[in-house]
């Protein structure tokens, strides 16, 4: 097998083990080896009811997930049937299908946590261009399949993309209808285990000039939350907040975090001075919905990456957790969701509130990362199939080695020329130029023998003088270094060759570029069906 088609074999395996990673395994890595439930092999719960297979057997396993914010036309601000808009779609949607099926499911959660902002520009969209990216949402993480409806409970929270703020539901209120005809009630609250999940709007938490206007969207998730706080609290509560709760500007957010701190930032509309944007909800807000409230965790999204801070209560230290967005395209080099685990049992009397619900964040692949590899090795391969030697890494060792044997032959020859057989004095050598224009010596036998006086003496014929120990110098050097010249390959120098077999600059060039091609068609015919399997097979419906 010659070099360069070494080189493609070689090639062409390298792409095949990175587009098996890229297109799969790494989307195996959290369930395999990154991550697991938070309830396993815990030692956090000294009562913990042990199944003998090694892990707490009274929690309910709750998969959370933040911002998908499927892209459409307002993400780009691009016609929503061009070719470039379904392209970036197409492998948008297809990370979090690829994210939902392979890393999340296999853990086998039984309850899913969406924390809001499903859409981009959800409160924008006509009513046909949202229930199409509806069917798009529902296709990515399989909520129209009977998996998911009969073993999985699904709870969704809306968001500021979903329905905007206050204002804009006071002024688009079909925004909110269609929103509680598909996902349900903007407020609840819900069991799982023995943990009580409060959901609120927090986009209209901060909307006070409405807050005394009976039945505006501010003082519903209000009445909500008093009636919540009114309530005997009888289990642990987890506040579900799409916005953070506020925090100090420049406050620290542990390890996880991947992206610059962002410090509050809040936006009012020009004419009602109502809020358009914001980062985190106001100080006096988030006071009120801790102390009423009292959750054990606060769990938020919104902010597109991770963070995770203590806030201070009446009821004590309350931890939040503010999940990335699970989508590649929502500026999170490290998309990410949270495992969560409920207690199924009541707490003991020594047991700590913390302990009813464990978490514990999980990372998928960083999709960004693979496609930069995907680049970097593309322009590898042209370059090394183009800059690849004829005759391989190999040439320079061949001519290292004739060198070597032409140095050992010349040491010999003049070391051992004293001791030449007489015999060779009979004999005369005639230099004969070949219609290659290669030179070869030819041995003749003498007429007569030369008589030899001494081993120094000279041997005539005509006018031509030579020992006859130069003789045989003569034919072995010229033997041995016209060999290696002949075996030097001619593209490395093709100066030193004869013009008739010298190529020309350009025939070269040429060739190369026709066996790199030759060679990227035969990888290419091996991988890009690869790659086509894996986008269909993922993509279609499972």
């Amino acid at each position: 097998m010659k070099g360069h088609e070494k080189l493609t074999l070689l090639l062409c395996l390298i792409w095949t083990a990175t587009i098996l990673y890229g297109e799969m395994f790494s989307f195996y890595m959290p369930f395999l080896f990154s991550c697991s439930w938070p309830h396993l092999s815990s030692s956090s719960s000294s009562d913990s009811t042990m199944n003998g297979k090694g892990y707490a057997a009274d929690y309910v396993k709750v998969a959370v997930i933040a911002d998908p914010q499927i892209m459409d036309k307002t993400s780009l601000r691009l016609p929503s049937k061009s070719l470039a808009l379904e392209f970036v779609q197409f492998y948008t949607d297809l990370f979090m299908r690829r994210a939902f099926f392979s890393s999340i499911l296999p853990f086998k959660p039984e309850v899913i946590l969406f924390l809001g902002d499903y859409f981009d520009g959800g409160p924008y969209l006509s009513d046909d261009e949202w229930q199409e990216s509806l069917s798009r949402l529902k296709h990515m993480f399989g909520l129209n399949t009977e998996e998911i409806h009969s073993t999985v409970k699904v709870y969704h929270l809306p968001g500021n993309h979903d329905i905007g703020y206050a204002t804009l539901q006071s002024h688009k209120p079909e925004v909110v209808r269609r929103y509680e005809k598909e996902f349900g009630s903007r407020n609840y609250q819900f069991m799982v285990g023995k943990v009580e999940f409060v959901a609120i709007d927090a986009q209209t938490v901060d909307g006070k000039q409405e807050a005394n206007q009976e039945g505006s969207v501010a003082s519903a998730t209000w009445n909500f939350v008093s009636n919540v706080s009114s309530d005997r609290q009888l289990h642990p509560r987890v506040l579900l907040s799409h916005i953070p709760l506020y925090r100090r500007d420049w406050t620290d957010c542990v390890p996880h975090r991947g992206s610059p701190i962002i410090n509050q930032r809040i936006r009012h509309n020009i004419y009602d001075k109502e809020v358009s944007y914001q980062n985190y909800i106001t100080e006096e807000s988030s006071n009120q919905l801790l102390n009423l409230i009292r959750p054990v965790i606060v769990l938020s999204g919104h902010d597109h990456d991770q963070c995770t801070v203590t806030h201070e209560s009446k009821g004590g230290p309350v931890t939040e957790h503010t999940l990335g967005t699970i989508s590649w395209q929502q500026g999170n080099l490290y998309p990410s969701f949270m495992l969560l685990s409920a207690r199924k049992t009541p707490l003991s009397d020594t047991s700590l509130p913390e302990e009813a619900v464990l978490t514990r964040l999980c990372f998928l692949p960083m999709q960004t990362h693979i496609y930069i590899w995907y680049i970097v090795l593309f322009v590898l391969t042209i370059l090394s199939l183009l800059l690849w030697p004829t005759s391989g890494l190999s040439f320079c060792h061949h001519q290292f080695d004739d060198m070597v044997e032409c140095v050992r032959k010349l040491i010999n020859i003049y070391r051992d020329g004293t001791k030449e057989k007489n015999e060779d004095e009979n004999y005369e050598y005639e230099m004969i130029w070949g219609a290659d224009g290669s030179m070869h010596l030819v041995k003749k036998v003498l007429a007569q023998p030369v008589t030899r006086t001494n081993n120094i003496g000279p041997v005539e014929r005509g006018n031509a003088v030579m020992r006859a120990t130069a003789k045989k110098s003569v034919n072995q050097l010229t033997e041995v270094c016209l060999s290696m010249e002949t075996n030097a390959d001619s593209e490395v120098d093709p100066k030193k060759l004869p013009p008739r077999a010298s190529k020309s600059k350009a025939k070269m060039v040429i060739q190369r570029f026709v066996r790199t091609f030759r060679m990227l068609i035969l990888i290419a015919a091996v991988n890009v069906p690869l790659y086509m399997m894996f986008l269909f097979k993922d993509w279609i419906d499972k």
